[in-house]
């Protein structure tokens, strides 16, 4: 039938156009992206399933960082111990040398030395840190306390008889850094004597320690902390001999607050893509690798004499049993976070395999199908002219 209303032919053609310049099109960006799937369109399943397997792998990348980090941590630690050690293996020689008759004669310098290795095993403990992560001395610098108040202050005694306050501060913790000053209490000039109670444990130390003191006339006196407690102060004023005596003003300041409190656990790493226990290592830093946590302070002259030192004989080799079981603890872990690491690197690597299988373009058949669709594009047009001119036959009807 010939018609002019409706050319069939030349609908046919445009709709085969329409079809095959979609699909070249798509097949352009699959091409120019290096993706299957540009967008949850093109794949709703596929899309999902890798967009939820990238987002994992980009976890676990972050995680494997962290177990990056948590290693160099680790071995940071394992060398401040190892130099611990060895400063230790020297304290068991001076001791051992020490306690021998031969060697009478050089007691003094073998004490000696062994009072700058202590001091050094300190400074190490002390300082060894990661990104401000104390490691060696089991001290969390995360956390302050409050030195004692400072805004109490006992009455003046101008009177026969005695007058007392009690001057409370902010409870001091554990873990305050040996030595920190806590207060300073000042007398004014009487010659009475007034009498300070300490209450708390037997920690305190500096001028004054724990329990009752007695001082008069132009006085300062200082509380230090050692051992950490709780702290209480009681200041009674001296008794005077009559009405109208020299006025007696004591006041207490505050001190240097703490900066550091024990570790309550072992530190917790993620290293994993989830929330839970089985993604995390946990790292013991609540060790304390100082003399004080090895037991190996010892007091003044231990080596000085022979009994001296045949009894730190024991205390050095006590100490290097805590170290090496301690530092054998260290070890475990860094193999700990080694093996972690490994299995991250796996993980990351079977991940990226899995988002590559479901969303990345197969070049060579992107390449093929873009080709064909090339040339059906070419030929439906090459058709939709021809089926137009179909439609001039007409015309010769009218001849």
């Amino acid at each position: 039938m010939l018609s002019v209303q409706t050319n069939m032919g030349a609908n046919t053609a445009l709709k085969n156009i329409n079809t095959n310049s979609v699909n070249m099109n798509k097949s352009l960006e699959r091409l120019s992206s290096g993706f299957r799937i540009n967008n949850a369109a093109d794949d709703a399943a596929g899309f999902a399933v890798s967009s939820k397997l990238d987002a994992q792998s980009s976890r676990l990348k972050a995680a494997s960082l962290n177990a990056s980090q948590a290693q160099a941590m680790v071995k940071m630690a394992d060398a401040g111990v190892n130099e611990i050690q060895n400063m230790t293996a020297r304290i068991q020689t001076l001791a051992v040398q020490a306690a021998s008759a031969n060697n009478a004669g050089e007691l003094g310098k073998l004490d000696a030395e062994r009072v700058k290795l202590e001091s050094a095993i300190n400074k190490i403990a002390n300082s060894t840190n990661f990104n401000g992560v104390n490691l060696l001395n089991g001290l969390d610098s995360s956390t302050t306390t409050t030195a004692v108040a400072s805004t109490l202050s006992s009455a003046s005694g101008t009177a026969a008889g005695t007058s007392s306050s009690t001057l409370a501060g902010t409870p001091i913790t554990s873990g305050v850094a040996s030595g920190t000053v806590v207060s300073t209490i000042t007398q004014g000039a009487n010659a009475a004597a007034d009498t300070l109670a300490v209450t708390g444990t037997a920690g305190f130390t500096g001028s004054i320690a724990a329990g009752s003191v007695n001082y008069n006339g132009a006085n300062t006196v200082t509380l230090s902390n050692a051992a950490g407690d709780t702290m209480t102060m009681t200041l009674t004023l001296g008794t005077r001999g009559a009405a109208g005596g020299v006025a007696d003003t004591n006041t207490i300041t505050a001190g240097t607050p703490s900066t550091t409190s024990a570790y309550a656990a072992a530190l917790s790493f993620q290293v994993g893509a989830d929330n839970n226990t089985n993604n995390q290592v946990t790292i013991n830093l609540t060790n304390k690798y100082t003399t004080a946590g090895l037991g190996l302070s010892g007091t003044a002259g231990a080596l000085t004499t022979q009994a001296g030192a045949q009894t730190y004989i024991d205390t050095a080799k006590n100490a290097m049993d805590t170290l090496v079981k301690q530092r054998a603890d260290l070890g475990a872990t860094q193999n700990q976070v080694a093996f972690v690491q490994a299995n991250l690197a796996t993980s990351i690597e079977q991940t990226t395999a899995s988002v590559s299988s479901i969303r990345d373009a197969n070049m060579a058949t992107e390449m093929a199908d873009f080709t064909k669709n090339k040339i059906l594009t070419q030929a439906s047009t090459s058709m939709l002219a021809q089926a137009n001119q179909a439609s001039r036959n007409v015309l010769s009807l009218f001849r």
